[in-house]
């Protein structure tokens, strides 16, 4: 499919869509659910064109991590994916399948994933039982250094094939974490590997050296901070949410955050999305691998108070975590 280019028309689609939903007056987050919704109708066209070939895989289940998981897709958001295998596959079939599904994904504009966490990585395949001991080993093993160290494993969804077996086993694994004080305290502890972009005095930190001097990564600087923070106070508290702003909104209805806090953080979560969706149709539209990196000086004034405010929100929800007040 991808080879013979049938699918690097879904790109122009993808592009005109978001294109359109900016114009029209929706939230961000409306936008992403759409985007990743669109995605995910991509996902089961591969699969199920897949399965003409492949029928063993109508048995597996294909599940969808992080923002995908999450309904917070953006232009560029790439591969996180894994495989619940069923049905004794030959190996070599099984291997075919899942390079041939990631590179038909690729060809249809979701990129592949640079940390390989995509069914054509082993680790990121394997039936029920394997699941549940890696994910588990990989939560409980405070040694372990893997994608779990983001909170990837803890935000997903089963997308194609059987879903009962796979909403079990995110269940059992949050349910692992939340009544495990010392797992929460590591996903915690996590979060005092991000510095927060701004300075006592209220300055914005960009980098100093390389090809991104000069830019702030509104992703990994700032929203990843309230993505993993939401993360963890709601799974410390049980709460079954896995969107974000949804998670935000829950914690703010049961008193673990403030109403104020609250809707700072959702004004705050909304910004940034709005301008990483912006910003990644701009850069796709000018053929650019879409990235989340700004140049804070080219901000008007109120936007960069905007951030800022985004930024403290963050800040505020991150001690509150590392602190143990809402724990």
């Amino acid at each position: 499919m991808a080879s013979t280019g049938r699918l690097k028309g879904l790109r122009a689609v993808r592009r005109d869509l978001v294109g359109e939903w900016l114009t029209e007056s929706v939230t961000a987050e409306t936008v992403s659910r759409r985007l990743t919704a669109f995605n995910r109708s991509v996902v089961l066209a591969v699969l199920r064109a897949h399965v003409r070939e492949y029928p063993w895989l109508e048995e597996c289940t294909f599940l969808e991590f992080g923002s995908g998981g999450r309904d917070e897709h953006v232009p560029g958001s790439d591969q996180d994916n894994g495989l619940i295998v069923r049905g004794n596959p030959d190996q070599d079939e099984l291997e075919e399948a899942c390079q041939d599904i990631v590179v038909a994904l690729d060809g249809a504009g979701i990129p592949l994933c640079p940390g390989e966490v995509m069914v054509s990585n082993p680790q990121w395949r394997g039936t029920p039982d394997e699941w549940l001991d890696r994910l588990s080993g990989w939560l409980a093993n405070p040694a372990e250094k893997g994608p779990w160290q983001s909170g990837l494993i803890l935000d997903f969804l089963p997308v194609f094939g059987p879903g009962g077996e796979a909403l079990a086993l995110l269940g059992r694994l949050r349910e692992f974490v939340r009544t495990r004080p010392m797992v929460v305290a590591r996903l915690a502890d996590e979060l005092t590997d991000y510095r927060l972009p701004i300075t006592m005095f209220g300055s914005l930190i960009t980098e100093k050296s390389g090809p991104h001097a000069g830019t702030l990564d509104l992703k990994h600087s700032v929203q990843a901070h309230i993505t993993n923070a939401a993360r963890i106070l709601s799974l410390k508290h049980g709460m079954p949410e896995s969107n974000t702003c949804d998670r935000l909104r829950a914690l703010q209805a049961d008193g673990h955050v403030s109403s104020r806090h609250g809707m700072a953080l959702l004004a705050g979560w909304e910004y940034l999305q709005r301008k990483r969706i912006t910003l990644g149709l701009e850069l796709e539209e000018a053929g650019t691998q879409p990235h989340s990196r700004i140049d804070p000086g080219a901000l008007s004034g109120d936007e960069r108070s905007t951030l800022k405010d985004a930024i403290r929100a963050a800040e505020k929800l991150v001690r509150l975590v590392q602190a143990g007040s809402s724990l």
